[in-house]
C-alpha cells in the first residue's frame, strides 16, 4: 500500500481493459491530461464553430434585411413611410444580438439563459413571421417564402444546441453537474441478446450514486438487489437502516436530538461529485464551513459557487460525506468490486 509520502506520480498505471485494484489506493488517479498540440487543436476547432456559428446567425439577417424593411413599409405590413423602415430594421436585429449575447454570456458562466433564450426564439419567430408574410406576395421568389422563414429558425435552434453542450461539459469540469452516466450499449439494452431489467437495475444505480464506469454500476446494483429488483432507492434506504438499527460506525452521520441518526437522502449522495477536482473544491468549501460561523453568501463568492451549492455542501459535511479524500460514490463502487456486503454503509458514511 502506498504511504502518504510517496508521490501520486509513482502509481503504476493500469493496463487497458483491466480492473484497478481500487484496495491498494485511496485516492482515484487523476484522469491524464491532454498535450498541448491537443489543446491547440482543440481551441482551433471551438473558434471555428464559433466562427461558423455566427456566420449562420447572421447570414439570415443580412439577407432578409431588405425584406423586413419592405415589409415595415407596405401596405400590407407596418405602413410605414421612409426611412422608418429602415429603424424597425436595426430595432429588432439590435434587440435580437442583446438577447444573443447576453445568452452566450450565460453559457459562459454555465448558467441558463432563461429569459434571454426565451427573447431569442420570439425575436426568431417574429423575423420568421414577418420573412414569410413578405415571401408569399405574389411578385416574391418563388423560394422565399420557406427559406428565409427556416433560416431565421435555424440559428437560434442551433445556437441552442451548441451553447447547451457548452454549458454542460463547463458544469461537469466546475462540479456543478454530475458526470456523465455510463453508456451500456444497444446490444445490452435488448431483450434476448442482452438483459433489459438488469441493465435498467445498473443504470438506475448509477444514476442515484453517481457511478460512471459500466462494472461498478453492475456490481454496486448486484450487491444492492441480489434478487433484480428494481427499487433501487428503496433497497439504500433499507440497507442504510439495517445497518444503523445494528451498529453506528466511527465516523458516521452525526445524531440528531432525539439519539437517531440522521437520514442522508439519496439526491444529496447524487450531488456529490466524483471529479476528484470538483470534489476537492466541495472539501475546501466544507473547511470554511466547519465552524458554522462563516457567511454562505460570501463563501460562495470566493470559489465561484451559488449559494445553494453551497447549502448541499453544508448538508453533505454536517451528514459527514466530506470526512474523506475520496468522494462517496467512488469508495462504494471500491467497495462493490472488491465484494463488501455493506455496499450501502459507504453511502452513508464519510469513511471507507
Amino acid at each position: 500500500m502506498l504511504t502518504e509520502t510517496e508521490p501520486a506520480s509513482s502509481r503504476p498505471a493500469p493496463e487497458h481493459g483491466t480492473r484497478r485494484d481500487t484496495a491498494t489506493t485511496d485516492i482515484p488517479p487523476v484522469p491524464p491530461t491532454h498535450s498541448r498540440a491537443a489543446r491547440i487543436t482543440m481551441g482551433l476547432l471551438l473558434a471555428a464553430v464559433g466562427v461558423l456559428l455566427t456566420v449562420v446567425i447572421l447570414t439570415p439577417i443580412a439577407l432578409s434585411s431588405q425584406d423586413l424593411i419592405d415589409w415595415a413599409a407596405a401596405p400590407t405590413g407596418l405602413d410605414l413611410p421612409r426611412p422608418w423602415p429602415v429603424l424597425v430594421f436595426l430595432a429588432l436585429d439590435a434587440a435580437a444580438g442583446v438577447c444573443v449575447l447576453l445568452t452566450v454570456y450565460c453559457a459562459w458562466r454555465g448558467e441558463p439563459a432563461g429569459v434571454f433564450g426565451i427573447l431569442v426564439w420570439c425575436f426568431a419567430l417574429g423575423s420568421a413571421f414577418a420573412n414569410w408574410r413578405h415571401g408569399s406576395q405574389p411578385d416574391a421568389a418563388p423560394d422565399a417564402v420557406w427559406f428565409f422563414p427556416l433560416m431565421s429558425v435555424a440559428g437560434p435552434a442551433l445556437l441552442e444546441a451548441v451553447l447547451g453542450r457548452f454549458r454542460r461539459w463547463f458544469q461537469r469540469d466546475t462540479g456543478r453537474r454530475n458526470r456523465r452516466l455510463p453508456v451500456f450499449g444497444w446490444r445490452r439494452w435488448t431483450p434476448g441478446l442482452g438483459a433489459f431489467r438488469d441493465t435498467y437495475g445498473a443504470y438506475r444505480t448509477a444514476l442515484l450514486l453517481g457511478i460512471d464506469t459500466i462494472d461498478t454500476a453492475i456490481t454496486a446494483y448486484h450487491q444492492l438487489c441480489p434478487d433484480g429488483s428494481l427499487r433501487i432507492a428503496a433497497a439504500l434506504r433499507a440497507r442504510h437502516a439495517t445497518q444503523t438499527r445494528h451498529q453506528q460506525l466511527p465516523g458516521g452521520p452525526p445524531e440528531s436530538g432525539n439519539g437517531k441518526p440522521n437520514h442522508v437522502p439519496v439526491d444529496l449522495m447524487r450531488r456529490i461529485p466524483v471529479d476528484l477536482d470538483a470534489y476537492r473544491r466541495w472539501l475546501a468549501v466544507w473547511a470554511e464551513l466547519r465552524n458554522g460561523g462563516a457567511d454562505l453568501k460570501e463563501v460562495a463568492a470566493r470559489h465561484a459557487f451559488s449559494k445553494r451549492q453551497v447549502e448541499f455542501v453544508r448538508r453533505a459535511g454536517q451528514a459527514g460525506l466530506l470526512d474523506s479524500p475520496t468522494p462517496p460514490a467512488l469508495r462504494l463502487a471500491q467497495l462493490a468490486a472488491n465484494g463488501h456486503p455493506d455496499t450501502a454503509t459507504l453511502a452513508t458514511t464519510g469513511r471507507a
